[in-house]
């Protein structure tokens, strides 16, 4: 049984998490839970939390799991939530993969929680041995399932596994297996962007370069005359590193609609340079772009 004032905080946190991440147009799905009381005690008991064996706190009270369409967003997306929450570096754990061996990785960060939302908690104000924080689990869609699938199954039933080494190699060898896929799928599509560039078809292939969930699919009528005109222009922006630009565009905190006009004149303003294109930039973006922190 779960704690109504916990699954609250834990929706709370969903909501926020979500808000921050569309802010940045990344695609992908949040699922966030509060541990039933039952867990609780289970967990508590077994880590021995809050004694002298183990003085630490219980931190994943409040649970949420990231899945992120394409891997090279994770970085992004730890970083968004870094800049919106206290994050606690000591206690998180970020795995780094190695070339002799496959597995999985894990990116689970411990965040605080905010202290308008902790003070709705009856679990954290009743219970000493768990600490004020929530835990952030960064995946792909990919390999989500697998998770889910080795947690329940495989970590949660040790035992099961003891003396099957072969299995365990080749449970792991899925995760390697799907961990290529979440790369050849991102390849896929810039391999699809430069087909739509060198066919100069510009909506597809700012929608494949840069591989965001826009606000909206139009593209300004003027802009795209000058990518038709301007090959110099049109090489530069295909040139762009989107994860450059995503960096840029979170860093200086710009507040513009997320859509593919806007993302050629934020491209113009942090890279290219051209005079041309400034000049059409609508001056919107234009009062938006002089007030922020390039």
């Amino acid at each position: 049984m779960r704690d109504r004032s916990d699954q609250n905080i834990a929706e709370q946190l969903k909501t926020e998490i979500e808000s921050e991440l569309s802010r940045a147009g990344l695609l992908f799905r949040v699922f966030a839970r509060a541990k039933s009381h039952e867990s609780i005690q289970s967990k508590l008991s077994r880590k021995s939390y809050g004694t002298i064996e183990n003085e630490r706190k219980m931190q994943d009270l409040y649970g949420v799991r990231i899945a992120l369409y394409f891997p090279d967003d994770s970085d992004l997306a730890q970083r968004l939530l870094k800049s919106k929450f206290e994050y606690d570096e000591c206690s998180s754990t970020i795995d780094l993969p190695t070339d002799a061996t496959f597995g999985p990785t894990r990116s689970n960060l411990i965040f605080r929680l905010p202290k308008s939302i902790m003070n709705q908690s009856t679990t954290l104000q009743t219970e000493a041995r768990i600490d004020g924080t929530f835990e952030v689990q960064f995946r792909t869609v990919f390999s989500e399932g697998w998770h889910e699938i080795d947690h329940d199954l495989r970590y949660r039933c040790k035992n099961d596994w003891n003396n099957h080494k072969d299995l365990n190699r080749a449970m792991n060898g899925f995760i390697a297996t799907l961990e290529t896929c979440d790369w050849a799928v991102t390849k896929l599509f810039d391999d699809l962007a430069w087909r739509h560039y060198k066919a100069k078809e510009w909506l597809p292939m700012l929608r494949t370069k840069f591989r965001l969930r826009w606000q909206s699919q139009d593209i300004n009528h003027d802009l795209e005359n000058l990518l038709n005109m301007d090959n110099d222009f049109s090489k530069s922006l295909f040139k762009v590193d989107r994860q450059e630009l995503l960096a840029k565009i979170l860093e200086s905190k710009i507040d513009l609609p997320i859509n593919p006009s806007n993302l050629v004149y934020l491209s113009n303003f942090f890279f290219i340079h051209s005079e041309h294109m400034s000049k059409i930039t609508p001056r919107p973006v234009t009062d938006e772009l002089e007030n922020c922190d390039k």
